[in-house]
């Protein structure tokens, strides 16, 4: 399954080429749900919040568009990306943290232009596809 990141997500619904190509052919694509609330606070900052939510809305409804949710197994797998972090002196947000652990509990891979992720390629080095800018 392909993760989506809040920036990918974006550049996805802006229609960026790179993106679109990207998972062309994919069936199983999710959405963390860090990255929904990542993605209404930004729509409620910005101008176009009704828009935004229409096309997230679409989005979501497609069939092969799961929501991935916290469970308990998650809290194990976000504790131990956040001690790693810590040992090797790099800092992730929280939010990235969560989804992060969700995607490594599910054995799915990441797909994200954020390069603060680089900081889990060591123990998520199957799991992370990070884009240039």
């Amino acid at each position: 399954m392909l993760y989506l990141d809040t920036n990918f997500y974006t550049a996805l619904a802006n229609g960026k080429n790179e993106a679109v190509y990207m998972l062309k052919g994919r069936h199983e694509l999710c959405l963390p749900l860090p990255v929904i609330a990542e993605l209404k606070y930004g729509f409620l900052k910005g101008s176009q919040k009704q828009n935004n939510e229409r096309i997230l809305q679409r989005f979501m409804a497609q069939p092969n568009v799961n929501i991935s949710i916290p469970t308990i197994k998650t809290t194990d797998l976000y504790s131990e990306l956040q001690l790693h972090c810590t040992k090797t002196g790099k800092v992730l947000s929280h939010n990235d943290l969560w989804i992060a652990a969700l995607t490594k509990e599910t054995k799915g891979i990441l797909v994200t232009y954020d390069q603060d992720f680089t900081a889990l390629k060591e123990v998520m080095p199957e799991m992370l596809i990070i884009l240039g800018t």
